[in-house]
């Protein structure tokens, strides 16, 4: 396992100690506690599974995969059940599959638009496609730090001006649509509002989970640009995410209960690792 990914995954660690504090002080049942146990017993193995991958997998297959993503986030929407949708049901557990699948999409799309050409277009175009399927669930919180995300990697284009204000289009309707619509959930302590529960909890505990956020983000942040500059689009999704926790709006990512968070940054954290363990595309 790279140095790097390694770095990655130990950066988790602080939020994830913090999401299991959050959880003693909520008097959750056990199954809340067996589900996160899980979880973050899952996202380490998929990390160091995927970063023992010796060969970069051909942009076919990565191709394959962002479709694969997008597919399974629009899956949900195929239920017909109310609004929001934005769950895979899996028997009694609902996974929410929006922050399982982009960190990792960003991680390719990031790849992809330094080798340039044809696939710099197709990742962008599959996170345009991302956001508008996202924007129907409604989901603003994952469709403002999915846009943070692609909007670092469109900055870092090579393309013409024009063409990089036509690559933010898709984004920018998708973040109207769904601030448009109304979000009927109300916010969880043990979910959306972890960071408010610990600063109710006592000061101490309230700088403590803040800080693991921050380190969070600027580990994956300086990891992640150290080995390729357009994945901060990852800590800025990232970063995001933690300011629409703060509204209540979305769990703090590896700290609020559930699965698809935990999984999420796993997987983008192998991916990362087995992208760099093969040939880089020249600048």
């Amino acid at each position: 396992m790279r140095s790097s990914s390694l770095v990655v995954v130990a950066g988790a660690l602080p939020a994830v100690v913090a999401g299991f504090f959050v959880l003693s002080i909520s008097n959750v049942g056990r199954n809340v506690w067996l589900v996160q146990a899980v979880s973050v017993a899952l996202m380490l193995a998929i990390a160091m599974l995927l970063a023992r991958v010796r060969r970069m997998s051909s942009p076919q297959v990565l191709g394959a995969a962002c479709i694969a993503g997008i597919v399974l986030c629009a899956f949900p929407l195929l239920g017909g059940g109310s609004a929001p949708t934005r769950w895979l049901k899996l028997g009694p557990l609902a996974l929410y599959v929006a922050p399982l699948v982009i960190p990792a999409m960003l991680v390719v799309a990031a790849f992809a638009c330094r080798r340039g050409g044809r696939s710099a277009a197709v990742a962008l175009a599959g996170l345009g496609v991302l956001a508008l399927v996202l924007s129907l669930q409604p989901d603003l919180s994952q469709v403002l730090a999915l846009s943070a995300g692609a909007a670092i990697i469109i900055a870092y284009s090579t393309a013409r001006i024009v063409r990089r204000w036509l690559a933010l289009v898709p984004f920018a309707i998708a973040l109207g649509w769904a601030a448009l619509q109304v979000d009927p959930l109300s916010p969880v302590p043990h979910v959306e509002q972890v960071i408010r529960v610990a600063w109710a909890y006592s000061a101490p505990a309230g700088v403590a989970v803040s800080v693991a956020g921050i380190v969070l983000v600027a580990v994956v942040a300086a990891s992640l640009a150290g080995i390729e500059s357009r994945m901060m689009s990852v800590a800025a999704y990232y970063a995001v995410l933690f300011g629409c926790s703060i509204a209540d709006l979305t769990p703090a990512p590896l700290m609020g209960y559930g699965a698809g968070p935990l999984l999420g940054y796993g997987l983008m954290a192998g991916v990362a690792a087995l992208l760099a363990n093969g040939p880089r595309p020249a600048a």
